[in-house]
């Protein structure tokens, strides 16, 4: 009777100062949501002040992308080099996130009454469909060459 030996498919893992993919995933994921944070309170606060939301979520975005582009590079990714370069190539990726994110927020400002808390409800369902994107963008951003 012929020997039969067991498919063994290899795990992908980036090795290094950042450790494996699941240690990424899980710092990415807190950080991202620390940026969500970030992003929710200031787009609160800034339409509870009479700001629109379109315009108040652009603002909100940039300082969520600039908070978890520093705390992805210093922590979850741990990533040496050039940080303008880094910025530029993870500001890209987000944009692409953001468009995937931003179209989400308008369809639900669009359907429900943009007050603040259903801005923050747009806002929530845009950041679940751009995670896995923005995830995939992030890592090749911040590869070590």
């Amino acid at each position: 009777m012929p020997e039969v030996t067991p498919e063994v498919t290899p795990e992908i893992e980036i090795t290094g100062p950042a450790g494996g993919l699941s240690r990424q995933i899980l710092r990415y994921g807190l950080v991202g949501a620390l940026g969500f944070l970030v992003d929710a309170g200031l787009l609160y606060l800034l339409v509870a002040r009479g700001m629109p939301p379109h315009p108040a979520r652009l603002l909100s975005f940039a300082a969520a992308l600039t908070t978890t582009w520093a705390l992805n590079r210093a922590w979850t990714f741990q990533a040496q080099g050039a940080a303008g370069r880094s910025y530029l190539g993870y500001l890209l990726v987000q944009l692409f996130g953001l468009a995937v994110n931003y179209l989400f927020f308008a369809a639900t400002i669009w359907l429900l009454e943009p007050t603040p808390a259903n801005a923050v409800l747009g806002l929530a369902i845009g950041s679940a469909f751009g995670l896995v994107v923005n995830f995939a963008g992030a890592r090749l951003v911040f590869a070590r060459r």
